[in-house]
C-alpha cells in the first residue's frame, strides 16, 4: 500500500513537470484583414498637423508571423501640402519583446486618454490605435509623446 501511494505522487509530480504550459498570445485577433494600426501625428505644424509615423501591423496567415509596415511622413510646413513618404520599411518581423511594445502602447494611450480633462484645441499631437474592423479605436487630440511608440519605432527603424 505504501508503495503505491510513493509511485502515485511521483507520477503526480512527474505529469506536473512534463506538462507544457502555454503562453496566450493577446494578439492573435491581428490577421490579415484586420490589421492593426498605430498612427501619431506630432504638432510641428502647429493646427496644421505635422510629421506623420504610422505602423500596420498584419499577418499573413490566420498563426501565423506578426509582421509589421512603417511609413513616415514628413510634412512642410510652407507649403501646406500633403506630408510625403520619407521612409518605409515593409514586412518586419516583430520579436516578442516588439509585440509587448504594441501592447504596453495600447494600454499607454487608454491611460493617457482616460486621466486628462478634455478641451477644445486647435494643435497638439495625434495619437490613433486602431483595428481595422473599427472594434478597438482608441484616438487622442491633443495627446501627448507616447515613450513605448517611440521605443517601437526605433526598434523597427534598426532592422
Amino acid at each position: 500500500m505504501k508503495h503505491k501511494l510513493i509511485i502515485s505522487i511521483g507520477i503526480f509530480f512527474l505529469l506536473i513537470a512534463c506538462k507544457k504550459e502555454s503562453k496566450p498570445n493577446p494578439l492573435l485577433y491581428i490577421n490579415r484583414v484586420n490589421q492593426l494600426e498605430i498612427l501619431t501625428v506630432d504638432d510641428k505644424c502647429g493646427e496644421w498637423g505635422g510629421n506623420e509615423k504610422t505602423i500596420t501591423v498584419y499577418r499573413d496567415d490566420l498563426k501565423g508571423q506578426l509582421l509589421a509596415d512603417y511609413i513616415e511622413k514628413t510634412k512642410n510646413c510652407k507649403n501646406g501640402k500633403e506630408p510625403e513618404i520619407t521612409e518605409s520599411i515593409k514586412r518586419i518581423k516583430l520579436t516578442d519583446e516588439e509585440s509587448e511594445l504594441i501592447l504596453i502602447s495600447i494600454n499607454e494611450l487608454c491611460e493617457k486618454k482616460l486621466s486628462k480633462e478634455d478641451y477644445p484645441s486647435h494643435s497638439g499631437i495625434y495619437n490613433r490605435i486602431m483595428l481595422r474592423d473599427s472594434t478597438l479605436m482608441i484616438s487622442d487630440f491633443p495627446s501627448v509623446e507616447l515613450k513605448s511608440i517611440n521605443d517601437l519605432i526605433t526598434k523597427l527603424k534598426r532592422k
